[in-house]
């Protein structure tokens, strides 16, 4: 069976580089049998619009598997926690603020359920935010304001900001870590945590930099919708 990794970049694309021309490139070339990977982190637009374009290829390959984003199923999420455990570590001389893409107008539930997670297995320094919808950037402030306020007196402790995005594309660049000069004036997430008295340690790698996550998520799948 063929892999073949879609991101949002080939979704968009025209020509050479589209979903349609990869496929039909790949049948000329006498693949009968493809495991769709979507370089996605959760199961919304974006993967619906993918299983709608691979619908008219459903007869013309003798098998399409589409796998399950990362946090596509409850048990992903389940894993996917496991995974960033073992991969960070959580310090607990540290709170962890990991950032996701999210959806605006939407609430984000893998994301919020993701948290959850790593908060059952005993990791309170944790959060997860979103670029857009809930959970953003102003509702992590107040919630780990709260925190500090809470557990320390207001001292807070260093805040380790990961990007929860596979490739480090323009969001982890700009709309996370502000290495990019945005020409609107817009703040990244990590100037508005600064600016609000925040101190920051910057890790500004997608979760593609981790070998080990190349090895679970991005290599070949025996079970690949758990």
């Amino acid at each position: 069976m063929k892999s073949l990794y879609v991101d949002y970049k080939m979704l968009n694309s025209q020509g050479d580089f589209s979903l349609e021309n990869i496929l039909e490139n790949l049948l000329a070339s006498g693949v009968d049998e493809i495991l769709v990977k979507p370089v996605l982190m959760s199961d919304g637009y974006e993967t619906k619009r993918l299983r709608e374009r691979l619908l008219p290829y459903k007869k013309r390959f003798s098998k399409i598997e589409v796998e399950l984003p990362v946090l596509g199923s409850p048990r992903k999420i389940e894993l996917f926690a496991d995974f960033l455990i073992e991969e960070l570590g959580f310090n607990s001389e540290y709170e962890y603020c990991l950032v996701g893409h999210g959806l605006e107008n939407s609430a984000n539930k893998e994301y919020s359920a993701l948290s959850e997670s790593l908060h059952s297995k005993g990791f309170l320094n944790v959060e997860v935010a979103c670029l857009t919808g809930e959970g953003n950037v102003y509702s992590y402030l107040s919630k780990v304001q709260e925190k500090f306020k809470k557990n320390t007196g207001g001292k807070g402790k260093p805040v380790q900001v990961y990007p929860l995005l596979i490739n480090a594309g323009i969001h982890v660049k700009k709309d996370i870590f502000g290495l990019i000069q945005d020409e609107t004036g817009k703040k990244s997430f990590v100037q508005i945590l600064e600016e609000n008295g925040l101190r920051v340690v910057k890790n500004p790698f997608a979760l593609s930099h981790f070998e080990l996550f190349r090895a679970r998520y991005l290599g070949e799948s025996k079970n690949s919708n758990p």
